[in-house]
């Protein structure tokens, strides 16, 4: 585990940084909505110095199965997951951070690390460049009609297990394309399928919340490959085909 950090140019108010794991080889760990299993990574920079609230970003996670007939999603080679603030006053700026993760090979395993980190200290060009190419894997907001030029629901089957098709329009190789979804209710995702060049087809089963409020509410919707990730609102609550 390792703390980044490239301190803001005179007169910038944000820093960036990163947070790296190595993992050791036939190891996993897991992205902020861990899949049918696992443990999402929880942070915590209460003891930092000089900097407002952290904004932790994910790239684009990998499926794997879980090893009880699900799939888990995460990543299975060594991360950095990218952080912005605000800085605070103009004082030297100290990051603390606990965090709590897990990794997973034959079995799953709990674990906290506790890191900090002053500033003030020299920043090799490799430490930029390793935030740089963390930052440009994690996926791209898309504006709303960003998203609907790119994904379409063609058909919704509903009742208390709906199933969605639907049309993703995206330049990649079906082995490189993934989908990503984070609502109320469960949704399983199947193996997206190639239509043509650039036009996928992603079937979603749902399994409707419990409680009064049925509705899956705005999914967060992360597609694409590794090197052209996107991310939008989906509403699987409205009826009929989406414009």
């Amino acid at each position: 585990m390792r703390l980044l950090l490239v301190e803001p140019a005179p007169g910038d108010t944000m820093i960036r940084g990163g947070i790296g794991i190595r993992l050791m080889p036939d190891y996993k760990t897991y992205w902020r909505n861990p899949g049918d299993s696992g443990v999402p990574p929880m942070f915590d920079f209460a003891g930092s110095k000089g900097v407002g609230e952290v904004e932790v970003r994910f790239p684009m996670p990998t499926r794997f199965d879980d090893g009880a007939g699900g799939q888990a999603w995460g990543y299975k080679t060594d991360i950095i997951l990218p952080f912005s603030a605000k800085r605070t006053g103009n004082g030297p700026v100290s990051l603390s951070l606990k965090l709590d993760f897990a990794v997973c090979g034959t079995m799953c395993i709990p674990l906290s690390a506790n890191l900090h980190l002053d500033g003030g200290q020299p920043v090799g060009m490799e430490v930029v460049e390793a935030i740089a190419r963390a930052e440009s894997r994690v996926p791209k907001r898309l504006s709303a009609e960003e998203f609907a030029a790119r994904v379409r629901v063609e058909r919704r089957d509903a009742g208390e297990r709906p199933v969605y098709t639907l049309h993703i329009r995206h330049e990649a190789s079906v082995e490189d394309f993934a989908v990503f979804t984070e609502s109320r209710g469960y949704l399983h995702i199947k193996t997206p399928v190639a239509l043509e060049a650039g036009r996928f087809q992603v079937v979603l089963k749902g399994q409707r919340p419990p409680g009064d409020d049925k509705s899956f509410g705005p999914v967060r919707f992360t597609f694409g490959s590794k090197k052209a990730p996107y991310e939008g609102v989906l509403d699987l609550d409205g009826t009929g085909a989406s414009p």
